[in-house]
C-alpha cells in the first residue's frame, strides 16, 4: 500500500510538471491527450482494492449476546423439515386468497415501499456516476449595440463562447468505490425491507379477513341472543299473567333484552369497523362492497420450522439489517479513505470571441489540461470526526442486526408454542360450550315446571353465551396464529420466495 501510494505520488508530480509545460512549452493537443490516458490508465490500474465486507458469521457472532448461541432446534416442539413457502394455498379459502391479491396490487403503503427501492437504486447510480469522466459545455453569445447622439449613427458588437469540460475524479484508494457499495448495500437493505412488507401486508390482510370474520359471526351471535332473551321475556310474562312468578322476574327479563340489544349494536359497530380496515388494505374502500365468509377456513395441518440458524438467511427484514451492517462498513471506509489525498484530471476547451479580439483579429481556440492533487492538512478534526461517527453507526448497524434476529427467534417460539396451547384449548372450548347448552335446555323445562328461579336460567344462559363467544374468537386465534408463524419463519404467501426481491 505505501509503495503504491509513493509510485502514485510519483506519477501524480510528472502530470503536474507536464500541466505546466503545456501552458509554457505548448504541447500539441494529441500529446498532451496521450499523456492524460495513459497517466489515467496507470494510476487506474495500480488503484487500491477494497477490504473484504465482514462474513455472515463474523455479524451474527458480533450482534449476539455471546451467553445465547444459537440453539440447534427451537425449544417448543415442532415439525420437522424445510421452511415452504404459498401457505396462502394451504388454508383452501378462495376468498382469502382473493383479498390478498387485491390487497397487493392496491395498498398504498406498498406502493410507497415499491417506491422507496427505486429511489435507492437511483441512488446506486448517482453515486456510481462519480467513478466516471464529467463533461459538461457551455455556449454563450451576446449582442451590444452603440449609438453616437450626433451623427445618429450606431454600431452592433457581438462576443460569442463555446466552451467544454471533462473532468474526472481518479479513485485511486477507492473511496468513491466505497461510497458507491454502501449505496448498493443500501439498496440491497430497501429492497429487503420492500420484501417483508409485501410479506407482512399479505399476513395482515389475512389476519383482517379472519377478523372481520369473526365480527360477523359474534355479529350473528348477538342476534340469536336478542332472540333468545326476547323469547325468555315473552315466557315470563305468560307465567307472570298465570301468577306464578312476580314482577321482579318481568323486569329482569325486560332488563336482560335491553342488554342483549344494546350488545347488538355493539357487535354491528365492530363488525362494520372490521370491513372498513379490510377495505383501507385492499384499496377498496369506501366502496363498502366487501362480502365477508360466513364461516372460518379450517385449520391447515401442522407445518415444518426449520431450524434456528436458517432463520437468519430466509427471513427479508433480517438480511435486511445484514445490508445495513454492510452498509455502514462501507461508509466507514470511505471516512478512513478520505484522510489520504486525492486526484483530479480536468481537460478544458473551447472558443472565445468578442470586439476587442476583432479589433486585433483574433478569435483564439483555447486548451487546458491540468492533474490536480488534493492533500487534507487541516480540517478541525472534521475528517476524523467522520471516521468516528461512521463507526459508531456501524456499532448501532450491529446491534440493530441482533436486535432484529432476537425478535425473530422470540416471534417463532411464541408462535410455536401458542400452536400447542390453542390445539389444546380448543376441544375444552367445544365442551363447554355443548355442556352449557345442554344446562340451559334442561333449566328451561325446570323453570316452566316452576323447581328453578328465573335468576338461575340467566346465570346459565349468559354462561352458554359466553362459551360461544370464546369459541368463536378461539378459532380466529388459532388462524391469526398459524398467519402469524408463516411470517415468522419467512415463509412466503406465495410461490415466490420471501426474499425474493
Amino acid at each position: 500500500m505505501v509503495k503504491l501510494a509513493v509510485s502514485n505520488a510519483i506519477l501524480m508530480k510528472h502530470f503536474v510538471k507536464v500541466s505546466f509545460r503545456s501552458r509554457f512549452q505548448h504541447l500539441s493537443s494529441r500529446e498532451l491527450e496521450l499523456v492524460l490516458i495513459l497517466g489515467a490508465a496507470a494510476i487506474l490500474s495500480s488503484s487500491c482494492a477494497l477490504h473484504k465486507p465482514p462474513a455472515h458469521a463474523k455479524v451474527v457472532g458480533q450482534a449476539l449476546p455471546k451467553a445465547t448461541p444459537l440453539p440447534p432446534n427451537w425449544t417448543s416442539n415442532s415439525a420437522r423439515g424445510a421452511v415452504t413457502n404459498d401457505w396462502v394455498k394451504s388454508f383452501h379459502d378462495s376468498g382469502l386468497e382473493r383479498i390478498i391479491a387485491e390487497a397487493i396490487a392496491n395498498n398504498l403503503d406498498l406502493r410507497q415501499s415499491a417506491a422507496r427501492v427505486e429511489e435507492a437504486r437511483q441512488n446506486v447510480i448517482v453515486i456510481g456516476a462519480q467513478l466516471k469522466p464529467q463533461i459538461s459545455a457551455v455556449a454563450s453569445g451576446a449582442d451590444l449595440q452603440s449609438k453616437n447622439s450626433l451623427s445618429q449613427q450606431g454600431q452592433n458588437f457581438r462576443s460569442n463562447m463555446e466552451y467544454g469540460t471533462v473532468s474526472w475524479e481518479l479513485d485511486v484508494w477507492g473511496r468513491l468505490r466505497a461510497q458507491r457499495a454502501a449505496a448498493q448495500a443500501n439498496y440491497q437493505a430497501v429492497a429487503f425491507d420492500y420484501a417483508f412488507a409485501r410479506q407482512s401486508l399479505a399476513a395482515t390482510t389475512a389476519k383482517s379477513w379472519y377478523l372481520a370474520i369473526e365480527t360477523r359471526q359474534l355479529l350473528d351471535l348477538a342476534q340469536q341472543s336478542v332472540d333468545i332473551y326476547k323469547k325468555l321475556f315473552e315466557l315470563v310474562k305468560v307465567r307472570r299473567a298465570a301468577g306464578k312468578v312476580a314482577d321482579l322476574d318481568v323486569e329482569e327479563a325486560t332488563f336482560e333484552v335491553d342488554q342483549a340489544e344494546n350488545q347488538l349494536t355493539i357487535a354491528q359497530g365492530h363488525y362494520t369497523e372490521a370491513k372498513r380496515a379490510l377495505e383501507v388494505l385492499i384499496g377498496r374502500y369506501p366502496s363498502a362492497e366487501l362480502a365477508v365468509a360466513e364461516t372460518f377456513a379450517p385449520l391447515p395441518p401442522s407445518i415444518a420450522s426449520g431450524i434456528p440458524s436458517s432463520l437468519l438467511e430466509r427471513r427479508p427484514d433480517i438480511l435486511s439489517a445484514e445490508q445495513e451492517v454492510l452498509s455502514a462498513f462501507r461508509v466507514q471506509e470511505s471516512a478512513k479513505l478520505a484522510l489520504l489525498p486525492s486526484f483530479a484530471l480536468t481537460f478544458e476547451g473551447g472558443r472565445l470571441s468578442d470586439r476587442l479580439l476583432d479589433v486585433i483579429h483574433l478569435n483564439p481556440w483555447l486548451i487546458r489540461s491540468a492533474a490536480g492533487v488534493f492533500v487534507p492538512i487541516y480540517e478541525g478534526g472534521a475528517l476524523r470526526a467522520e471516521v468516528k461517527i461512521a463507526t459508531a453507526q456501524e456499532e448501532q448497524s450491529i446491534a440493530y442486526f441482533g436486535k432484529v434476529a432476537l425478535t425473530a427467534f422470540t416471534e417463532v417460539e411464541v408462535a410455536l408454542t401458542n400452536e400447542e396451547l390453542l390445539a389444546k384449548r380448543l376441544p375444552l372450548t367445544e365442551g363447554a360450550v355443548n355442556a352449557h347448552t345442554e344446562a340451559v335446555r334442561i333449566a328451561k323445562i325446570r323453570y316452566e315446571a316452576g323447581t328453578i328461579d328465573l335468576l338461575g336460567l340467566l346465570i346459565l344462559q349468559e354462561g352458554a353465551i359466553e362459551s360461544q363467544i370464546e369459541l368463536i374468537q378461539l378459532r380466529n386465534a388459532e388462524l391469526a396464529n398459524r398467519i402469524n408463524l408463516h411470517l415468522a419463519l419467512g415463509g412466503s404467501f406465495d410461490r415466490m420466495a420471501a426474499t425474493q426481491i
